[in-house]
């Protein structure tokens, strides 16, 4: 009998050792999720214009506006415009590995627009613009690194992988 009590009270206590721990789980506050990136609270920079004798490439660079947090998908989400009489698309090569950043107002993000001027008027494609859309569905456009058209050749543009950092070769390690 004093077996059985004893047995009785140990399982009476590790139940109520058990509900104690699950409910003090349920209870502790959730790491909240970071939300999106939008257009309302990015801005987005144009620099490093670097140019030779047919190759030229700038950089873009994202930072989230003062306070805000929110992840970017690592495949960049930019896309290029011509002008409305061009008839064909301007090809597009995009590097990336996939998965989500997170872009913060202390750490922007950055990636490297390349492409080569053409050597004959046959081989050219014009672009006037490029659009940066968000996660969210919300996008901003704006000219092509300079207002009006600019001669590309017709093998397209390549955009980089994103990084992160301060920039200027200034890699971030987390």
């Amino acid at each position: 009998m004093r077996r059985r009590t004893q047995a009785t009270a140990t399982a009476a206590t590790l139940s109520v050792m058990l509900l104690t721990g699950s409910a003090m789980a349920s209870a502790s506050p959730t790491k909240p999720s970071v939300r999106p990136c939008s257009t309302n609270n990015v801005s987005f920079y144009f620099g490093g214009y670097s140019y030779g004798l047919s190759h030229r490439s700038f950089d873009l660079t994202l930072l989230a506006h003062d306070g805000i947090t929110c992840t970017l998908s690592d495949t960049p989400l930019i896309t290029f415009s011509s002008p409305p009489d061009e008839s064909g698309k301007v090809p597009v090569t995009v590097n990336g590995r996939g998965g989500t950043l997170v872009l913060r107002s202390d750490s922007p993000l950055h990636t490297t627009i390349a492409y080569s001027i053409p050597d004959a008027p046959e081989d050219k494609v014009q672009v006037n613009g490029l659009k940066l859309a968000m996660p969210d569905g919300t996008s901003r456009a704006t000219s092509f690194l300079f207002p009006g058209t600019t001669d590309i050749y017709k093998g397209g543009i390549l955009v980089t992988s994103w990084s992160t950092g301060l920039g200027l070769g200034q890699e971030e390690e987390r």
